[in-house]
């Protein structure tokens, strides 16, 4: 099985991944962290070098991200490799799904943008685009399963 879990530093992301370290998987399960990083939008920063600087320290959050993210699920025995994307974060996370190819999509039910913005249309997004199965996990679902 093949699984893009996609990340950000929303509540209900760190429940998807929880969902994903706690579940047990088909033995040569492989799961791709993924992280989109939105581009900086001109109007929030000022000066080229404004732009360039806040792009980077974006993209630096998201690898950053991604690597805890990565070494937690290794740490469950998954096989896990990452991705960190620049674009709109529903037309990447379905691109990338469709690319790897994944057998499946885990994403939180309310994601964020690299500004902090809410972006709560993305996993609905993706599961209406997306090549594969979704699995949209809400914020506190995690908790919730584990005191089942």
């Amino acid at each position: 099985m093949r699984i893009v879990l996609v990340v950000d530093d929303s509540a209900s992301s760190a429940d998807a991944v929880e969902t994903v370290a706690d579940r047990l998987w088909p033995s040569g399960t492989t799961v791709r962290v993924l992280s989109i990083v939105a581009p900086v939008r001109p109007e929030l920063h000022f000066g080229s070098d404004t732009l360039e600087l806040a792009q980077k320290e974006m993209t630096r959050k998201a690898e950053s991200l991604t690597a805890r993210v990565t070494d937690v699920l290794r740490a469950r025995g998954l096989a896990v490799d990452s991705a960190v994307t620049l674009g709109d974060a529903a037309s990447q996370i379905v691109n990338e799904a469709r690319q790897w190819p994944a057998n499946l999509i885990v994403l939180g039910a309310n994601s964020y943008t690299s500004e902090g913005e809410e972006t709560s249309g993305v996993a609905r997004t993706v599961a209406n685009h997306g090549a594969c199965k979704v699995e949209i996990v809400e914020q506190g679902a995690a908790a919730v399963a584990r005191e089942i």
